[in-house]
């Protein structure tokens, strides 16, 4: 959903473009606030400070029939904004909690954005409904979670820290023994853990190498070889010679055979990305050659296609 600059075009209804109009106007919109914002808000906003953005934030979906203000404003002298939704539906809508949700979320994205904080406001939002009939609909997001039993887990989801592996924080012997009941998580974490260290090599043989043999004995051999390829594709630090003379030593027919197929497979995208990076030398250098002729010409020496060159040519 890509945040819309406020113009009077971006309101698909003529009512609309006049309720916009209207609601632009801080001493209306401090009217309807100061009556209709609960006592806990207006005990700490500041309604004399109300400065209207100029964005919007629906999306696509319910721009045709809803329009949305932001003002900012102060809560306790800090930056904060309340968030305007006037929806001109006849019914209410039961997702409007989670639009809601969603509106805020984008809100605070444009305001990381644009913002060197390190924390974000409070964006309080406040809908305008003009049904044909009172809303039916709950307007706390919690009551739409099921089961009723998981609501009390949803309503701490933001307010206490939300749960973090923190494989820094945890040692290898810890990791290694939970390894005894809980192989296929555990091997993932090690390798998550340790793609990047500079020890990889000792750690893949000391420790991880006797993980993955477990994990493969088990019968989960693709789990296996996808560890290994992970390791293979983005640890700057894994020894691949000895690494592929540890590996021959240490696995299965099976996960051998996959992994010769990886080696090729990595063999072929090496010698794709020298061709690419070829082509893109070649496109990159001045020469009297027409465009078609250098297409023609890189085709010959690489072998790409024409297509994936005239791609490449797009961006030079």
């Amino acid at each position: 959903m890509n945040k819309k600059t406020d113009d009077t075009s971006s309101t698909h209804q003529p009512h609309d473009k006049v309720i916009k109009k209207l609601l632009s106007n801080p001493a209306t919109t401090r009217d309807i606030l100061s009556l209709y914002l609960p006592e806990e808000v207006l005990s700490i906003v500041n309604l004399n400070k109300l400065e209207l953005q100029r964005d919007s934030f629906i999306d696509d979906e319910h721009r045709a029939y809803a329009v949305d203000l932001l003002y900012k404003t102060t809560f306790q002298n800090e930056d904060g904004y309340i968030w305007i939704l006037l929806e001109h539906q006849r019914k209410s809508d039961p997702w409007m909690p989670v639009r809601l949700f969603k509106y805020i979320a984008i809100i605070w994205d444009h305001l990381r954005k644009t913002s060197k904080s390190a924390t974000i406001p409070l964006i309080y939002p406040l809908v305008i409904y003009n049904g044909n009939k009172p809303y039916a609909h709950s307007l706390n997001l919690s009551e739409l979670i099921e089961p009723t039993a998981s609501r009390k887990i949803f309503g701490n989801l933001f307010t206490n820290p939300f749960c973090l592996i923190d494989l820094a924080d945890i040692p290898d012997e810890s990791l290694r023994q939970s390894a005894q009941n809980k192989v296929k998580g555990v091997a993932l974490l090690m390798a998550l853990k340790h793609v990047s260290d500079r020890n990889l090599q000792v750690f893949f043989e000391q420790t991880l190498i006797n993980v993955l043999k477990k994990l493969d004995r088990s019968g989960d051999t693709d789990e296996v070889v996808d560890v290994l390829y992970y390791l293979l594709k983005e640890s700057l630090f894994l020894n691949k010679e000895q690494f592929w003379i540890t590996f021959h030593h240490d696995f299965s027919s099976e996960v051998d055979s996959k992994m010769k197929t990886i080696a090729q497979q990595i063999r072929e995208e090496g010698r794709q990305e020298g061709m690419l990076q070829t082509a893109e030398r070649l496109l990159a250098e001045k020469t009297s050659f027409s465009d078609a002729e250098l297409v023609a010409l890189i085709h010959r020496i690489t072998g790409l296609s024409v297509e994936k060159i005239k791609e490449l040519q797009k961006k030079h």
